[in-house]
């Protein structure tokens, strides 16, 4: 029996479209990837997906592949990876998204 827990890669991803999209719309797009992934935090435009290290570089082109979201045309790409949240947040979210920092405290700081 192995005790080993799986090695998590957090991926940040930016979503350029023609207005902001809500977490749920989102989420309908990535049920549809493989491998699944998991949505840790999405705000607007810019969000952060869970899959593990062995994962990682399918996970990067099945984000990369995801052509509409909402029923909208849009184009997804991927800003960085890291093994933790909160190195994540740090150096791909904070930067790009310091009004919604502003707005709401980070509870993974």
């Amino acid at each position: 029996m192995s005790t080993h827990r799986p090695r998590y890669r957090y991926i940040a991803f930016r979503v350029d479209g023609s207005r902001p999209f809500r977490r749920e719309e989102v989420l309908e797009a990535l049920r549809t990837t493989s491998p699944r992934l998991w949505l840790v935090d999405f705000a607007g435009t810019l969000g952060l997906v869970r899959t593990t290290h062995l994962e990682k570089d399918a996970a990067i082109h099945a984000l990369n592949d995801i052509g509409a979201i909402g029923g909208e045309t849009v184009r997804v790409t991927t800003v960085g990876t890291s093994g933790t949240i909160r190195a994540a947040t740090r150096k791909y979210l904070d930067r790009a998204d310091s009004a919604r920092r502003e707005h709401k405290k980070n509870p993974y700081k």
